[in-house]
């Protein structure tokens, strides 16, 4: 037999093996989706079952959702499989479902399982009669953590493989996966890092005293609006207790600031960062924020506070969405109204400050006094309000002790703008009103962010932002409380605001343009990051843009954080690199 008969059979056979083993896949691939969609399907029943919080329905389909989730795993796995993910043009996509099929069977046996066993003892969580249960958050620390190591595992082996080889249907699907799973691996650590946390938070050891700070979005401020209401909250064995309160305008200014400031911060932000509590937010930096608030509070008042934390007026209506009506004095205050109420409407009824402060104190009270009954409906619903709070930049929380701020640094909540080495890895879009009014209820503001070049080692990024007062017909039958414009000659209706732009860390400002005028890169820096600030008039009903141009290191995912306002909406973003 000649050498090329030789070659040509043996080319046949692989071929035939190869026609073979494609089909023997194929027939698998088909077995395979069946099995994947039956897992989805099971785990929306799932879902319902944790939403009813009955036992048997959870175990039902918690078993139904291993078993799909298992099949399609099994029928993976083998030589076959594995053969097959060396074939050409097949073998790309055999490796992503795959994994794909692992991932959902390790998620639905060690992810999902460990918390649908203990989704019943939730309620254990709620406070009863002013305290919580610390021995019940103490048994969810391993659930929680053995979650938080199997989503890290599937994100981590998701992000492995490189989709980019996949076939365009399978592809999209493999990405809509990964992102889905990726998100629930960082909010599952948030959560680890909590239950790991509370027990010390809720004075499971010692007393501990907390400032709570309300924000007022009605006069905008970089982390979301002017420190209003202040109350102590206090916790010792689980038990929550309201102290004393206070509001930050009552604090004064004083002639120095209250801790030392950096050259770039003066120059940036103003001494009244430090002199006057109501500007301690001028910085997007919560942490900072924070410090110079608790040294002020603690200067005049006896209390040591183990941590300052904070909420907007929207988070209020989040948790009212959770509570239920509560009755403060003559208002009922719901989901539906508390921002119109509070931020709009006690204006109008209430013209002299004292009367407002001491409104917005009862308030406080009022909804601080309902959460702790634990009259909050369901705990899942309490969370999901929390949870939706602290991803929009409403909710933050800054500790004293080092070590435990140093847990939740990289954290939405912990409000920082850097990360634990000290890297701003994003763009900061931060307002801030400059008319001395209540005029940020009317202000309607978009942000956009597109890469528009890249290089080896950057990528220009184009910033717009787009604000517009939006008064009432008649702006000037507003209380002048309202309108402001005492100290800046605005007429009623007009807003002045100081729109800024803070580069991540080594970025660059390459110019930028207010209402199509051209500006040259003139700025400030804070640290390692370049500072642009415009200020814009914005008249009634005209729209005003503020573009920049933006060299940003390529660090992969750009964060674009944005001031949040009225609008019960997530304002930031984040921008796909290069």
């Amino acid at each position: 037999m000649s050498r090329r008969r030789v070659l040509l059979i043996s080319a046949g056979t692989l071929l035939v093996l190869v026609v073979g083993l494609g089909l023997l896949v194929g027939w698998r691939a088909v077995q395979v989706n069946d099995s994947l969609q039956q897992a989805v399907r099971d785990a929306e029943d799932l879902q319902t079952a944790l939403e009813s919080g009955e036992q048997a329905d959870i175990d039902e389909a918690l078993t139904a959702l291993q078993t799909s989730a298992g099949e399609s795993a099994d029928l993976t796995g083998g030589p076959v499989w594995t053969l097959a993910t060396w074939v050409p043009y097949l073998g790309d996509d055999a490796s992503g479902v795959r994994t794909a099929a692992r991932v959902v069977s390790d998620l639905a046996n060690n992810g999902v399982g460990p918390l649908a066993e203990t989704a019943t003892e939730l309620d254990r969580l709620l406070p009863k009669d002013g305290r919580v249960d610390t021995a019940a958050v103490a048994d969810l620390q391993e659930p929680v953590r053995i979650a938080a190591e199997s989503l890290s595992r599937a994100s981590e082996d998701l992000q492995a493989e490189d989709s980019s080889r996949f076939v365009d249907r399978f592809r999209m699907e493999y990405r809509e996966l990964t992102a889905l799973v990726t998100d629930a691996a960082q909010a599952m650590d948030s959560a680890k890092v909590t239950v790991d946390l509370l027990p010390e938070v809720l004075g499971a050891e010692d007393r501990r005293n907390y400032l709570l700070v309300f924000q007022n979005n009605a006069e905008i401020r970089s982390t979301g609006g002017l420190p209003g209401a202040m109350s102590i909250i206090s916790t010792q064995d689980g038990r929550i207790s309201l102290g004393r309160q206070d509001s930050a305008n009552r604090f004064g200014e004083r002639a120095t600031p209250v801790l030392p400031l950096t050259k770039d911060e003066k120059a940036v932000f103003t001494e009244k960062l430090g002199t006057y509590m109501l500007d301690a937010n001028f910085t997007p930096d919560w942490p900072r924020a924070a410090e110079l608030i608790r040294a002020r509070w603690e200067e005049v008042h006896p209390e040591r506070l183990d941590g300052v934390l904070t909420v907007d007026t929207v988070a209020v209506s989040y948790l009212l969405g959770v509570t239920g009506p509560v009755q403060v004095g003559d208002y009922t205050l719901t989901a539906d109204n508390a921002v119109d109420t509070l931020l709009n409407q006690v204006y109008i009824d209430f013209p002299g400050p004292a009367d407002q402060d001491a409104f917005f104190r009862l308030v406080a009270k009022t909804v601080f006094e309902k959460i702790a009954s634990g009259e909050v409906g369901k705990p899942r619903e309490l969370l999901r309000a929390l949870v939706r709070a602290g991803d929009e930049g409403r909710v933050a929380v800054h500790l004293t002790d080092e070590a435990e701020q140093e847990t939740i640094v990289v954290r939405r909540v912990a409000g920082s703008t850097r990360d634990a080495d000290g890297v701003a890895q994003g763009l900061d879009i931060l307002l801030q009103d400059a008319t001395a009014s209540k005029m940020s209820y009317y202000l309607d503001y978009r942000t956009r962010a597109a890469v528009t070049a890249c290089t080896a080692e950057t990528a220009r990024v184009r910033v717009t932002a787009t604000l517009v007062s939006n008064p009432p017909d008649n702006p000037a039958s507003l209380p002048r409380y309202i309108t402001g414009g005492a100290n800046t000659g605005t007429e009623p209706g007009e807003q002045l605001v100081q729109v800024r732009l803070l580069t991540p860390s080594e970025g660059r400002i390459r110019g930028f343009t207010i209402r199509g005028k051209k500006y040259g890169p003139r700025s400030l820096y804070l640290e390692d990051r370049q500072v642009s600030t415009a200020y814009l008039l914005l008249e009634p009903d005209q729209p005003a843009d503020v573009v920049w141009i933006v060299d940003v290191p390529r660090r992969g995912e750009i964060p674009v954080r944005v001031t949040p306002g009225i609008d019960p909406r997530d304002y930031s973003s984040t921008l796909r690199g290069c």
